[in-house]
């Protein structure tokens, strides 16, 4: 055998590649099968530890405090799809749209060429920002909206809301609760709780501060004519022509504000009214005087209360109840499903933008210039020839996208909090609901021991999730690859 030191350089460099390129496969091989042994390690782990409590009962159940062996992960299933659904439908749109955009129609004009390239250079650096970011951004964004409505207290009214149906309901003598419709009044009187925004008599307008009783007085000194204790009271009044609230500062300077309508938290039952029985039968309710006797006859005490009484066995008066249909909103969002649904949208946004972006880059530009050729407007190229050969690409892209926000957590436990479980089932996208990262987050973290093999359970039920969002993502990319084939 020759010495290879009297070989050619062509020979020695040709056996240094050869030896750098075996070395590095051999490199490669290696972390892939570590990578692989601690996957496996991982998923043998979770299995043995949660694969006992996985069952039909684990599924549909709800969370129970203390008590692992009756909790479930049902609502957050549910919580999960609803929370995903909303950020697709936000964001699939909008990112697609986008993409299109900066592919299809970039500008020729310097300043906006440069405005297009520094939108460009955001979104790549969005696409690498920690999701807690954008929890916090959602916090800010939905869930207080900057600050620009009135925060949203139990039992309150929002000043904005659609989809909300308001009654009273009282209990009869009989035990039967009953409803009836509620009107939204402008009430005489109104307590001032929080701050809000009033104008003086001149039309200028701030923002009244509220401070309680034992605030010390140096805190808004200087500040007297901007500042009311909290409770001061503001009678109706008519200021301009306009039905408005007025009071007075601790200054002594007059302030306005508007007078919306708003519903009273009870009304008193003084005759006889409609109302709407718990089988939904209506019929009129009998209003007893506070001097009758309580009737015998149970038919009679089911459809009956009595008028203004002292006596707190006899009820003379009806608290008030909200009822909200599913698409229920209000201003702000406040800490709801759709205040997580659009945060997750945000995170996912950039990614779907970027993949939808080399989906479109890898359509040959001959396509385009065929149907330009044939007199295609720039438009119907993009949806005629662009769109359809991109799609596998954007569908990958968006599933895959998707399937990062189901499993994402910390920007839920930034906007809706560790809810576990609630007592009633999602009923509108202004409620909180639990979700499988947080639920899995906080039993992980119990002290009680049951709860670590419903995480792991929990965690099988994710895993099998992003599997099946993964397969259909690789389905629809081989269907329509095969297709336009």
């Amino acid at each position: 055998m020759k010495d290879p030191i009297n070989q050619p350089r062509e020979y020695r460099n040709d056996a240094r590649r050869k030896m750098f390129s075996s070395s590095f496969s051999v490199i490669c091989l290696l972390v892939s099968s570590l990578a692989i042994v601690v996957l496996a390690t991982l998923l043998l782990s979770i299995f043995s530890t949660g694969g006992g409590w996985l069952n039909f009962e684990m599924l549909t159940a709800s969370h129970r405090e203390n008590n692992p062996e009756e909790s479930g992960i049902g609502q957050a299933i549910i919580g999960s799809l609803v929370i995903c659904s909303i950020c697709g439908l936000a964001a699939l749109p909008i990112g697609i749209g986008t993409a299109i955009f900066l592919e299809e129609f970039k500008p020729k004009n310097r300043f906006l060429r440069m405005f297009h390239g520094l939108v460009q250079l955001n979104i790549n650096n969005l696409a690498g920002v920690p999701s807690i970011v954008y929890g916090i951004l959602g916090l800010t964004a939905f869930v207080y909206m900057f600050g620009a409505f009135s925060p949203i207290r139990v039992n309150d009214q929002p000043d904005y809301e659609i989809g909300a149906t308001y009654f009273y309901q009282t209990k009869t003598l009989g035990g039967k609760y009953v409803r009836f419709p509620a009107t939204a009044e402008i009430q005489p009187v109104f307590e001032i709780d929080q701050k809000r925004i009033v104008r003086k008599s001149t039309g200028e307008r701030f923002e009244l501060n509220v401070v309680s009783a034992t605030t010390v007085e140096s805190k808004y000194e200087g500040k007297k004519d901007e500042t009311v204790i909290l409770g001061t009271k503001a009678k109706l009044t008519n200021h301009q022509g306009v039905q408005s609230y007025e009071t007075k500062t601790l200054g002594g300077t007059p302030v306005f504000f508007t007078a919306e309508p708003t519903y009273s938290q009870f009304a008193k039952i003084l005759e006889p009214i409609m109302v709407t029985g718990p089988e939904g039968d209506a019929f009129e309710l009998n209003v007893l005087s506070k001097s009758d006797a309580i009737p015998t006859d149970p038919d009679v005490q089911s459809r009956s209360v009595f008028a203004d009484s002292p006596d707190p066995n006899k009820r003379s008066s009806a608290s008030i109840f909200r009822e909200n249909s599913f698409f229920h909103m209000h201003l702000p969002f406040s800490k709801s499903v759709l205040s997580a649904g659009l945060t997750l949208a945000l995170v996912i946004l950039p990614i779907i933008i970027i993949a939808s972006q080399e989906a479109i880059r890898g359509v040959p530009q001959t396509l385009r210039e065929a149907a330009f050729g044939m007199g295609a407007t720039r438009w119907q190229v993009v949806r005629g020839a662009v769109l359809p050969s991109a799609t596998p690409g954007i569908m990958t892209g968006a599933i895959l996208a998707m399937s990062r926000a189901v499993g994402e957590a910390a920007p839920l436990l930034a906007v809706m909090g560790g809810v576990l479980g609630t007592t009633n089932h999602l009923s509108s996208l202004m409620d909180k609901t639990p979700v499988l990262p947080v639920t899995i987050f906080k039993w992980a973290g119990d002290e009680n021991d049951g709860f670590e093999h419903l995480a792991a359970a929990a965690i099988i039920v994710l895993l099998a999730f992003l599997l099946l969002m993964n397969s259909v993502a690789i389905f629809i990319r081989y269907r329509y690859e095969k297709k336009l084939a």
